[in-house]
């Protein structure tokens, strides 16, 4: 019997109850986590349970924690919201 609840098309074969461990660090890393909120948040989980460019994300992400970033990586899904929320944020503090 194929047990069916943990198979998602191209995405990570999560539990999408749960929002993902590697949108919380892309989040952490962009400084946006504190921004990310509501259905945002929840929309933005859902587009990274269905990415299919899980180890670039990985890497791109242990990359990040030594040197930094300040933009997301092109192939995430959700990119624009990120510079989105990087955006509004540097136009909010002055």
């Amino acid at each position: 019997m194929i047990d069916k609840s943990s198979s998602k098309a191209g995405g990570d074969g999560c539990d999408c109850g749960q929002e993902p461990e590697l949108m919380r660090r892309m989040a952490m890393t962009l400084d946006s986590d504190q921004f990310l909120q509501g259905v945002e948040r929840k929309l933005a989980a859902d587009r990274c349970h269905e990415c299919t460019e899980l180890e670039a994300c990985k890497v791109w992400l242990d990359i990040t924690a030594i040197r930094g970033a300040v933009h997301p990586p092109k192939f995430c899904r959700n990119a624009d919201l990120f510079e989105e929320i990087s955006n509004d944020a540097a136009t909010s503090s002055f």
